[in-house]
């Protein structure tokens, strides 16, 4: 069936070429129109239902929140129950497991919440908050009067009552919340300061759930912009957090490396292919696929963010692979025709030989986006974070199949009107150095085949103590250009004092040279969404562009810089990013790398619990900071999980994986604390992710290794060739390993997918080694010489040795393609560079070892079963 598409296309190039022009239009249109963003939504679908009654957090807890925490765990479709008590009002956050509708969500927990309200305490106000949560935080300003003709309470007065119903009129806009401006009235529920200078009013846009951020953004800015003609005289409007910026610069950094790699795979085929017409097809093939591939994806509703840009950033070098395969088997047959003095049609020629590839091209470029399907068997936040990568890398390999044989066989016919001279592999000067380099190797490699296999199994063999020796994390940060500082003081503390503690915090961080805008709160903001104690601070630190940063210090060194300037007796740090924040207290509750969470049903029992953990825990190596939650004087704010009490213990961890580290800590734990019966410890955060995606992978790896198997026995009907083509796997981990090893990164989801990705390119290099020895095999069974150990030998070195230009070459395009992400800083990168380490690594030892290996197992293969005493010595 392929080789018939290929001789239609072939045949039939005009209306091919059409038609891919036309599916450009499309996918230009689709471009314009898709949505940005930095990175893909990863909230869980969360319903808030929000609660006042004038009352202490005890009799909150135990008359509102406690009974509706109860009412609402038979709920269907819930996950989780989060429930805090504070003086006068309560917060519950429910929130529900992957793939259900926050519509039909909301509406159902309606109906259960209608059966616990009549029997609330009269008093009592109860409604669902808005259709949004603490990730929707997109953007916040400040209202600043340096003129002095307008007091704090005259600022809070035209926020409330002026520019928050103009913005929250703006279309994806759930509300707009306010904090500051009352100065340390006893009422007040938070306080807030820019630059150290003191209270301020300051706005909070908060998105609907599932809308695009940049779009509100910009619309949000827009209405700014109208609103500012308006302003009464002396008032400014100061962004304190503007998330577009990230959306930007992420898109920028991604939008450049594909255009580079676009470059350096281009350079690389020209290279050595030295004949542009041939060249041509290759490098066309590369933005053709690309800009097909955002049709899919704007059908899907994907938008175009750092993962799904990265899905084909990580494809890029892959993509010509079929396509240079098939040209430079025209290439070769053609350089035949013209030495055997042009005899038959030219263009038979290049039909039979791009249909002698053909098909195997196609399984291997379709064996890599099939391979990629276990990703979307993730769940809950990885899935979210790594499914639009998938989608789009298998889009793109999947056009690029598709490309293989329609477009490349119709532009390839094309090509032959132009009459140009096809050199001899002889005589390109690349090729040369490579035939007098592997010649004799290969030679070697046929002489002692059982001696190169098992030194290979050697090799293997060395790497699994270094894998053992990598560190192991959820995720690596991916950086967002701007710090949020969350340090916790005692829960007894005042308004003045919060206010005092708040402003000499942002003072110390304002005076850092890196450090742009400083605005942090003490307790919460005027929004349900904002659970927030009075005792805890949030500090958003607005960077300078990293140009000027004197002496050019990274990002963690500056943190711990800034962590050292702030030991302020009374306060525990932690430090973490404004979107990273806020999903990570939406999925666990937990805002530090790690936390421990004590159930039970006395929260002064917990309390204690937490104090003895935190003692512990302190003494850890990688322990930056470690704080145990405590109720003070009186019970301030309580927290009901699932029905039971709870008490956090946040721990910041430094300069260590997050895997070893709670393994130690853990033995640690269990060694020196005795809980009382009925209580029960949870490690959470990272940690709890860790242990998912772990149970998750091992299902995902060997379902991945079974799919590409399937695949391979589909297309060599061999499961002989299959296993030989499988042996890439191993030979691949050795790279993959060593250079992780050797960059210092801890193994990760994304170092996984990245691993995934590597096993359907290693079944590619497989197929591509093998192929071209098993085609020299054939013609010499059809010339008749088959007949001696030498002459299977030299059919072998032919295949191995005379075809290497195109093995050579994918995988030089492949490795050159994933380059510009390995030196990559920008926005993006620390996730991206995790995914191509292995990439890289894993296709430099995969081809070296598939180089030394495959010939002599094909060699063994052959002589010892297939031609066993069919050879003369």
């Amino acid at each position: 069936m392929l080789s018939k598409l290929i001789e239609f296309s072939a045949r039939n190039k005009f209306l091919v070429m059409i038609c891919v022009a036309a599916a450009l239009a499309v996918a230009i249109w689709s471009i314009q129109h898709i949505s940005l963003d930095a990175i893909p939504d990863l909230s869980d679908s969360q319903v808030i239902v929000y609660s006042q009654w004038d009352k202490s957090p005890n009799i909150m807890e135990d008359q509102v929140t406690h009974p509706i925490v109860s009412s609402l765990l038979g709920v269907p479709g819930v996950k989780a129950i989060r429930g805090f008590s504070d003086v006068g009002v309560s917060y519950i956050y429910v929130i529900f497991k992957d793939g259900t509708d926050i519509t039909s969500d909301r509406s159902q927990l309606s109906e259960y919440l209608d059966r616990v309200l009549p029997r609330l305490p009269k008093g009592v106000k109860t409604e669902l908050g808005p259709d949004a949560t603490g990730v929707g935080w997109i953007f916040q300003y400040a209202l600043v009067d340096k003129s002095g003709k307008h007091d704090l309470q005259q600022l809070r007065s035209f926020q409330d009552q002026n520019l928050r119903y103009a913005l929250q009129s703006v279309p994806g806009v759930a509300e707009v919340a306010s904090i500051g401006g009352y100065g340390t009235q006893s009422q007040v529920t938070g306080v807030s300061d820019l630059d150290g200078q003191g209270d301020v009013v300051v706005g909070t846009v908060i998105m609907r759930f599932g809308e695009n951020a940049l779009n509100v953004i910009n619309r949000v800015k827009a209405k700014l912009r109208n609103v500012k003609k308006s302003l009464p005289d002396g008032i400014e409007i100061k962004i304190t957090y503007d998330r577009s910026q990230l959306i930007e610069r992420a898109i920028a950094n991604l939008r450049h490396q594909l255009i580079e790699e676009m470059l350096v795979v281009s350079l690389v085929i020209l290279l050595f292919l030295w004949h542009f017409p041939s060249a041509f097809i290759p490098i066309i093939t590369i933005p053709i696929a690309v800009i097909l591939s955002f049709i899919p994806m704007l059908g899907m509703k994907l938008t175009s963010n750092i993962m799904s840009l990265a899905g084909i950033a990580i494809s890029m070098g892959v993509l010509v692979d079929g396509a240079i395969v098939q040209m430079e088997n025209v290439y070769k047959h053609l350089e035949f025709w013209e030495a055997g003095d042009c005899q038959g049609d030219y263009q038979e020629i290049c039909l039979k030989a791009l249909k002698e590839v053909g098909p195997a091209v196609f399984f291997s470029l379709l064996v890599i986006a099939v391979s990629f399907f276990p990703i979307f068997t993730l769940l809950e936040q990885e899935g979210r974070l790594f499914k639009p990568l998938a989608w789009s890398k298998t889009f793109s390999m999947a056009i690029a199949a598709i490309l293989v044989v329609t477009l490349n066989p119709a532009l390839r016919m094309w090509l032959l009107r132009f009459k140009t001279k096809y050199y001899s592999e002889s005589e390109h000067p690349i090729s040369r150095i490579l035939f007098h380099l592997y010649n004799p190797v290969c030679r070697f490699v046929l002489t002692y085949p059982k001696h190169v296999i098992a030194a290979a199994v050697a090799l293997f063999l060395a790497t699994i103590p270094v894998y053992l020796k990598l560190g192991s994390e959820f995720m690596p940060p991916l950086w967002e250009g701007d710090i949020l500082y969350m340090p916790v003081t005692t829960p007894d503390i005042s308004v003045p004092g919060a206010m005092k503690l708040l402003q000499t915090e942002d003072k110390i961080i304002k005076s850092f040279p890196e450090v742009e805008r400083v605005w942090g709160k003490a307790g919460r903001i005027d929004s349900s969404t904002d659970p927030a104690p009075l005792s805890m601070m949030e500090t958003t630190i607005l960077l300078k562009p990293e140009s000027q940063w004197p002496g050019h210090i990274s990002h963690e060194e500056l943190i711990n810089r800034l962590d050292a300037a702030l030991q302020i007796p009374g306060s525990t740090n932690t430090w973490t990013m404004p979107i990273k924040n806020r999903i990570d207290m939406q999925s666990t509750g937990i805002r530090t790398p790690i936390g421990i969470k004590i159930f039970g049903h006395d929260i002064k029992t917990i309390e204690r619990i937490g104090i003895q953990v935190e003692k512990i825990v302190k003494d850890i190596p990688g322990t930056r900071n470690v704080y145990a939650e405590r109720t003070g004087l009186g019970p301030s704010m309580l927290r009901d999980e699932n029905g039971l009490l709870a008490g956090y213990v946040y721990v910041d961890v430094a300069g260590r994986d997050i895997g070893s580290y709670v393994d130690e800590a853990k033995k640690a734990v269990d060694e020196n604390l005795q809980l009382p019966q009925g209580y029960q410890l949870l490690w959470s955060g990272q940690y709890e992710n860790m242990l998912r995606v772990h149970d998750r992978l091992k299902v995902v790896l060997p379902l991945t290794i079974f799919i590409i198997t399937i695949l391979l026995y589909m297309n060599t009907k061999s499961m002989v060739q299959t296993g030989i083509v499988l042996l890439s796997v191993p030979f691949s981990l050795i790279g993959a390993v060593w250079l992780l090893y050797a960059l210092g990164y801890n193994v990760s989801l994304a170092v996984w997918v990245g691993m995934i990705a590597l096993m359907g390119l290693d079944a590619e290099t497989g197929v591509l080694l093998l192929l071209f020895m098993e085609l020299s095999y054939k013609e010499a069974m059809a010339r008749n010489q088959m007949n001696t150990d030498r002459q299977l030998k030299e059919a072998i070195i032919q295949g191995a040795v005379r075809r290497l230009r195109p093995k050579l070459m994918t995988v030089a395009a492949a490795f050159v393609g994933l380059l510009p992400i390995m030196w990559s800083i920008g926005a993006g990168s620390d996730v991206m560079k995790r995914i191509a380490a292995p990439m890289v690594g894993g296709l430099i030892t995969s081809f070296l070892l598939g180089l030394l290996v495959y010939p002599a197992i094909y060699y063994l293969w052959k002589s010892k079963f297939e031609l066993k005493g069919k050879l003369k010595d």
